[in-house]
């Protein structure tokens, strides 16, 4: 804001002799040559400027890029339809010579984007009766086709520079493009629906026209602003009538879904007749149904987005009674689609859809985060487990974690080749990797969920017996994983009735199959380390590192171990460090000393090696850092009782660790110490302890 308050003339020149003129040809040059300032500004305006002056200026900046549009199509010999009667003569009365290499397309976007920060900052004032002339004028301005138009426009000119061979200028076209038509949209709801003309059949024939296009295309379209509109104009349950139906249609398997859920066996496929095609008319008052992915899509921007489009919707639909408990109700049809598929059954050669395990996965993770928002409307701190987010914990553990280990258990009879790593190969249900969308709203979906984001799960590419079966429970569980880390993440506050569902949980890291363990251990890791950060409490990353002692950790579980206490040894807090190495010191001894009850052989060998390779792992990475084997050995040194697992840290934090004058200064105590417990012995710093207990391992 002081920024803003100190760049306000060069931006809005005020004076007597300053015309509107003036204004806007400082604002256009600005806008060209520093888009990212002006925006900025634009979000503070408020501050400093009158309610009707950010009004003129909106209508004035609205007129200018009518004009720069109007000047393309007549470039572009195109018709100007009623565009050019939104400015007259004397609003002509400026002048763009271009500035920051912006192109025409950038400049209008940007020009667009600062129409719609400026209103919504105004937005609430415009309410005030004192305000009305304002609120009078910009709705002149906005009336009529103008903003179909403009719309259509930006929309056009995305599908012209759509192309298979887009070049980096291309991208940049669609961008721009985009950017304008989610501003022009953003507007539009803050004008009464009656007093635009068709604009809303417009965005339900984009919704419509969603079901000819190809899969992969599908996959890119971000439709949220489209219905963020329509939620502003009074549609909320119309919205998630739309979106329920075709999620409830999908997972009972209707119509073209049925073949969704499994595939025929091989050499049993069956043709189906075609039907001659008809064109179906479409009705414009109403929404179509949509396919699948553009339904998890949408709900996928609304519940995770941060746009003001993404809030907008997803406030209207939660404010809605009717229209969340709708939604709610449909992504539930994803969970009981899952429990049929991981039902026991006997084996007939056929196998579920990668695409539908990947959609009961996005729906259940849409599911979590919307009755996590729905709680988070109460605006109790910290934010409370709704009955529904429970009894979702306890589905999974009363549910998946026995299927789990039950298929474990039957898979390690029956498939020797059940661990082998095809985590490289792009999985079936990925999204494709085509950079090309089909909406100038461009989205992906990947960036709306965890599983699609994961890119490969190395579920999918698995043939073994039960794979289906297992791919829902995991992709099920972990779907729930994230929704749940990104609640702790959020609430600031552990809760103890999710912690204890979660710890539950972390024991299928003791499983041999390393697929569950692979999807699994960084969502459990990245929950343990919230709950150390926010709450000081180590307990839950000690039954992480507890339930991987035994296990013999492949390539990229290291990779996660290591990743993992990287992020712990960051943490500033050196209460918070304490407490995480503590944890680390006390299972160190838990380990050795089950080891050593259970060894018979009466070969000594090193405490690196009885640890195990990911306990391994965590010490060498504590013992790495300068501050952490500070606190290791901090901590070690305030032992009041001697141990061997005591004195051979002590000496891998010699051995191993950087030097600092304070590490020294706490190793010469030690030394002091063992100097005085065997003063006959000054050349030897430990008595009665086996040699072999500091044998070191290549690192």
């Amino acid at each position: 804001v002081g920024l803003s308050n100190l760049l306000g003339n060069s931006f809005f020149p005020t004076g007597s002799k300053r015309t509107m003129a003036d204004i806007i040809n400082r604002t256009l040059r600005l806008l060209g040559d520093s888009p990212g300032a002006a925006v900025a500004f634009y979000r503070n305006a408020s501050s400093q400027l009158s309610v009707n002056s950010i009004s003129r200026l909106i209508a004035a900046l609205m007129k200018c890029l009518c004009f720069f549009i109007v000047e393309e199509k007549k470039k572009n010999e195109e018709d100007v339809g009623d565009l050019s009667l939104v400015f007259s003569p004397e609003d002509q009365s400026f002048e763009y010579k271009g500035g920051g290499g912006q192109s025409n397309t950038a400049l209008m976007a940007t020009i667009a984007e600062s129409v719609s920060i400026l209103w919504e900052s105004i937005e609430p004032q415009l309410k005030d009766s004192q305000n009305e002339n304002a609120e009078e004028m910009l709705t002149e301005v906005f009336s009529g086709n103008v903003l179909t138009e403009v719309y259509c426009h930006f929309e056009a000119k995305f599908e012209n520079n759509n192309h298979d061979d887009n070049s980096e200028e291309d991208d940049a076209k669609l961008l721009d493009c985009s950017r304008a038509c989610v501003a022009i949209l953003n507007c539009a709801g803050k004008v009464d629906e009656s007093k635009i003309e068709g604009l809303r059949f417009r965005i339900i024939d984009e919704l419509s026209e969603t079901s000819g296009m190809p899969a992969a295309r599908r996959m890119k379209v971000n439709l949220s602003p489209n219905v963020a509109l329509l939620c502003a104009w009074g549609m909320a349950e119309d919205v998630a009538t739309c979106l329920a139906s075709s999620i409830t249609e999908y997972f009972a398997g209707d119509g073209d879904e049925l073949d969704a859920s499994f595939t025929r066996k091989s050499g049993t496929s069956r043709k189906r007749k075609q039907s001659p095609k008809r064109k179906v008319k479409v009705d414009k008052t109403r929404l179509p149904k949509l396919d699948i992915d553009v339904c998890l899509g949408i709900l996928g921007h609304i519940l995770k987005g941060s746009t003001s489009a993404s809030v907008s919707a997803r406030e209207f639909i939660l404010k809605s009674d009717t229209a969340c408990d709708t939604i709610v109700t449909a992504l539930q049809s994803a969970k009981d689609a899952a429990e049929r598929m991981m039902k026991p059954r006997i084996s007939n050669g056929s196998e579920m859809s990668p695409t539908m395990i990947k959609h009961i996965g996005i729906s259940i993770e849409c599911y979590g985060r919307l009755i996590i928002h729905k709680e988070a409307m109460k605006c109790d701190i910290p934010i409370k487990l709704s009955p529904e987010a429970k009894s979702l914990m306890t589905w999974v553990t009363d549910t998946i974690v026995p299927t789990l280990n039950r298929l474990v258990r039957q898979e390690a009879d029956v498939n020797p080749l059940r661990d082998l790593d095809l985590s490289s190969i792009l999985s079936a249900a990925s999204p494709s990797l085509d950079r090309n969308s089909s909406s100038p709203t461009i989205g992906n979906l990947g960036d709306t969920s965890f599983i699609s984001a994961r890119g490969s799960l190395n579920i999918f590419e698995d043939k073994s017996k039960f794979v289906s079966t297992r791919a829902v429970a995991i992709t099920a569980m972990s779907s729930i994983l994230c929704t749940f880390a990104e609640w702790l993440s959020v609430r600031f506050v552990g809760d103890s009735f999710a912690m204890d569902q979660i710890s539950t949980w972390c024991k299928l890291l003791e499983c041999s199959d390393s697929v569950v363990r692979k999807t699994l251990l960084q969502l459990c890791f990245h929950i343990a380390i919230t709950s150390l950060k926010n709450e000081g409490d180590p307990a839950l990353l000690q039954e992480v590192l507890s339930s991987m002692k035994n296990v013999d950790p492949c390539l990229t579980e290291i990779e996660t171990i290591s990743y993992a206490m990287a992020s712990v040894i960051s943490f500033r807090d050196e209460r918070i460090l304490k407490a995480a190495i503590t944890t680390i010191v006390d299972l160190t001894r838990i380990i050795v000393l089950d080891v050593e009850e259970e060894d018979e052989s009466g070969i000594s060998s090193s405490l690196l090696d009885k640890v195990g390779p990911c306990m391994r792992k965590v010490i060498e990475c504590f013992l790495s850092e300068k501050q952490s084997c500070l606190i290791l050995a901090k901590c070690l040194i305030h032992e009041t009782k001697p141990s061997s697992v005591r004195e051979c840290l002590l000496r891998e934090v010699e051995l191993r660790s950087p030097r600092t004058g304070a590490l020294e200064k706490v190793l010469r105590k030690w030394e002091a110490e063992n100097i005085t417990a065997d003063p006959a012995n000054d050349d030897k710093k430990v008595k009665n302890i086996n040699l072999n207990d500091y044998e070191l391992v290549a690192a």
